[in-house]
């Protein structure tokens, strides 16, 4: 059956994104056929137009990159990606770029879920900066599924933290709590809301749940 669909849609875009994603899902060594439809989207728009591929198949290729040992590609488009950020950010101020911390926190979630959370949570934390361009409902909820994979891991004595880790864990909580004052933990709900309710409300923002989880760490972590 896909013999047959390859003949009459192998032309079609929307057919090789599809095949792309079905082959990186089935993930072990159909990363490396994922790769071979997944490149032609990234090569097409070039290194300039990079930020007009969809973030997730950036994503997709590099973690592909990655588990077939091709780190080197993989930072390259990475660079590329922040590269042009950098540059639209410049003639655009006001506007938000999201391409690099999808890619690292999809990169980081990967290591997390492979057990090596200490280069994981690295990543993560790399995604969100900087936080007053980064930070937001969407972005917070995958960052912190990974912070709460790693608390049940220690809870449970499964890995040990290095102590510059827990450092680093320790200072980016913090600075997620002094920038998260005013983010809320769902998209749907708006200041005005927030304005209107009780105080205890402030339950509902990052900065509540970024406090929640250092205090986590100490624990864990004393």
């Amino acid at each position: 059956l896909f013999r047959q669909s390859a003949e009459f849609c192998g032309d079609h875009s929307i057919w090789k994104l599809n095949v792309a994603h079905v082959l990186f899902m089935q993930q072990g060594e159909k990363f490396k056929d994922s790769i071979r439809y997944y490149n032609p989207f990234v090569q097409k728009c070039g290194e300039k137009n990079i930020l007009e591929v969809a973030a997730i198949v950036l994503a997709n290729l590099c973690v592909a990159y990655i588990m077939t040992n091709q780190n080197e590609d993989a930072e390259e488009i990475m660079k590329s990606i922040e590269k042009e950020e950098e540059r639209q950010a410049r003639n655009n101020p006001q506007k938000q770029f999201f391409h690099s911390c999808i890619v690292n926190l999809v990169i980081g979630t990967l290591y997390c879920e492979k057990g090596n959370f200490e280069f994981g949570v690295s990543r993560i934390c790399k995604s969100l900066e900087p936080y007053d361009k980064k930070l937001g409902a969407d972005t917070w909820f995958y960052t912190k599924r990974c912070f709460l994979a790693l608390a049940e891991n220690l809870s449970k004595q499964m890995l040990a933290l290095k102590d510059e880790t827990v450092i680093d864990i320790m200072e980016f909580l913090e600075d997620i709590e002094n920038n998260g004052r005013d983010t809320f933990t769902k998209i749907e709900q708006s200041k005005q809301q927030f304005d209107a309710m009780d105080p205890t409300c402030a339950s509902n923002t990052v900065a509540f749940e970024a406090r929640q989880l250092r205090q986590v760490f100490m624990i864990l972590t004393e």
